[in-house]
């Protein structure tokens, strides 16, 4: 996976203001790879996964990263529950971590991110 560097991701935190006057805002579209995580009873598969940052769906911006904190629904042992999912993505390297947890049990995996090839998604 190509890492990112000279701040490439700060570059397209840019994009997540919205215009003035602009009916869609773009956000700023990366992909992220993570590899197979598990402990006792829980499994995280090796994925690719696109996040969108957008401010209007949760996603917090700081100076050095990007951030999620919100609710999540998995399924351990055949059965729905909630969880919370924490993700934080350094806007200079890339490096990502996704931290699931429920039920006094977390797993966290790390991974990778890029800018994603498009242009990103109009909302």
């Amino acid at each position: 996976m190509q890492v990112i560097r000279n701040g490439l991701l700060s570059l397209i935190a840019l994009a997540a203001f919205p215009l003035e006057g602009s009916a869609q805002t773009q956000v700023p579209a990366l992909e992220c790879d993570f590899p197979t995580a598990s402990t006792d009873g829980w499994n995280m598969a090796a994925s690719i996964v696109q996040y969108y940052i957008d401010t209007a769906r949760g996603w917090r911006l700081d100076q050095d990263s990007f951030s999620f904190d919100g609710p999540a629904n998995i399924t351990i042992d055949g059965k729905e529950q909630a969880a919370s999912l924490s993700i934080m993505i350094s806007r200079q390297s890339g490096k990502a971590t996704k931290t699931l947890s429920s039920g006094g049990k977390s797993l966290t995996v790390s991974g990778e991110c890029k800018k994603m090839e498009s242009d990103g998604r109009k909302f």
